[in-house]
């Protein structure tokens, strides 16, 4: 199976091609945090005009992960919307509080875990290192992940380092772009 790769709205697209007809082993992901990072997202991506709502952003997330993934959901996110997140989706099965940023500009951030438990702790980690140590240490390892909003890639650096497929989606044309370097992608 071939990784894939679109660059589409999710609040508009129910992402069935990029599937098409299977289902990932799990989603991690680590969208916008926040209505002010979603408006910048959007606006970046000459979608101005286009408000959209955070809680319906999370819910959004939500339909997306029940209707493309059979096992568990990683969602990174800032320590201040960690309510918001449990508003939509539920108590977590775990909490870990990881770092963001490079460098000296690490800042506290949350890795929220439902339907599985890693065995090793990612506490105080972040990047690669974070997900790989996730996703690698669930009951069952993913041969699928799915990352609605894939950024740079860092999810689809540890798909490619631990043989799973890769589910990908990113807004941005150019970031997915740069993503796509990581991985044979199959653009849909």
């Amino acid at each position: 199976m071939n990784h894939r790769i679109t660059t589409r709205d999710i609040m508009v697209d129910d992402l069935d091609e990029l599937f098409q007809g299977q289902k990932a082993d799990c989603f991690y992901s680590d969208p916008p945090w926040g209505l002010g990072n979603l408006k910048y997202w959007r606006t970046i991506n000459k979608q101005k005009g286009h408000n959209v709502d955070w809680v319906n952003f999370l819910k959004r997330i939500k339909y997306l992960y029940e209707r493309h993934v059979n096992g568990p959901l990683f969602l990174e996110t800032g320590l201040r919307f960690e309510n918001d997140l449990i508003e939509v989706f539920g108590t977590p099965a775990a909490r870990y509080q990881c770092l963001y940023g490079t460098g000296n500009r690490m800042l506290p951030n949350l890795l929220l875990c439902w339907g599985a438990v890693p065995s090793q702790s990612p506490e105080g980690m972040s990047g690669v290192d974070m997900v790989h140590t996730v996703l690698t240490s669930i009951p069952t390892v993913p041969q699928s992940v799915f990352d609605c909003c894939v950024g740079l890639g860092t999810t689809a650096k540890v798909c490619k380092k631990i043989g799973a497929v890769c589910f990908a989606n990113e807004l941005n044309p150019e970031r997915a772009a740069r993503t796509m370097k990581i991985l044979d992608f199959e653009k849909i």
